[in-house]
């Protein structure tokens, strides 16, 4: 069966307006390490490496129109409290995190080309999937 064969998630290529600001968000805000940049090339590019994700930009001005719709991206962190008090730190805009019963525990952020992403630590037992959320306490 394919779906053995697949190994996960490997590379978000994502278009962006602008590639200094995505550039200032990815890496000032979220912490990813920036691998390369090549703000000469056709279309712009940058890559970056947070763990085993990869993101490349690409700046593509034509398409602005439709960024962001219907597209969600879950990544997995190991304490979505201790990461959102380090995005809180480094001036995210982004609300406490939260428990919504399907599984897991996240803070959710957007990109400055309204890419949204959930950063989320899932339950991984019976227990915690029953446990009250921190909020209600």
């Amino acid at each position: 069966m394919s779906s053995e064969l697949i190994k996960g998630l490997d590379l978000l290529f994502l278009e962006v307006n602008s590639l200094e600001e995505s550039l200032a968000f990815y890496q000032d805000v979220l912490g990813f390490e920036v691998e390369s940049v090549n703000a000469n090339s056709e279309p712009p590019m940058a890559k970056l490496r947070g763990g085993e994700l990869r993101i490349s930009l690409a700046q593509h001005l034509e398409t602005m129109l439709r960024r962001g719709r219907g597209v969600h991206f879950f990544i997995g962190v190991a304490d979505v409290d201790r990461f959102y008090e380090q995005l809180s730190e480094r001036g995210a805009d982004v609300q406490p995190p939260v428990d919504e019963g399907w599984g897991g525990r996240f803070v959710t952020l957007e990109d400055p080309d309204k890419y949204r992403f959930f950063f989320v630590a899932w339950a991984t037992t019976a227990t915690e999937l029953a446990a009250p959320t921190r909020e209600t306490e």
